[in-house]
């Protein structure tokens, strides 16, 4: 196995996250209002290009369809007010006042997910 491939998107998913760095309030737009935070992570997308920093998650049963996130394996792959599942950073939570409205608190009370 080539161990470019695994190094690259790693490299790249640490840049997005100190890209980020303390910038991204987790008590900010995002993580209660997706809709009004226009391209931070945890805002709603259609597109890629929607998004200022990662990627446009759109699987359906997480992301709502469009949620702008930064790929990742592990946690740590994160910015530290979020938590790594299904290859994607969501908000971290203890309950789902945490979360926007729609969303709940999921995988035991550890991410914002939509149901």
């Amino acid at each position: 196995m080539n161990p470019l491939r695994i190094l690259v998107p790693m490299l790249l998913a640490s840049a997005v996250v100190l890209a980020l760095g303390c910038s991204s309030d987790p008590s900010g737009d995002c993580r209660l209002d997706p809709g009004a935070c226009g391209g931070d992570v945890g805002s709603f997308c259609s597109t890629d290009a929607d998004c200022d920093h990662g990627y446009c998650c759109t699987d359906t049963a997480n992301c709502a369809g469009g949620m702008c996130s930064i790929p990742c394996r592990v946690d740590p792959d994160c910015p530290e007010f979020m938590a790594c599942q299904h290859d994607s950073c969501f908000f971290r939570c203890a309950r789902d006042a945490d979360c926007a409205p729609g969303q709940t608190c999921e995988h035991g009370n550890t991410i914002c997910e939509w149901p």
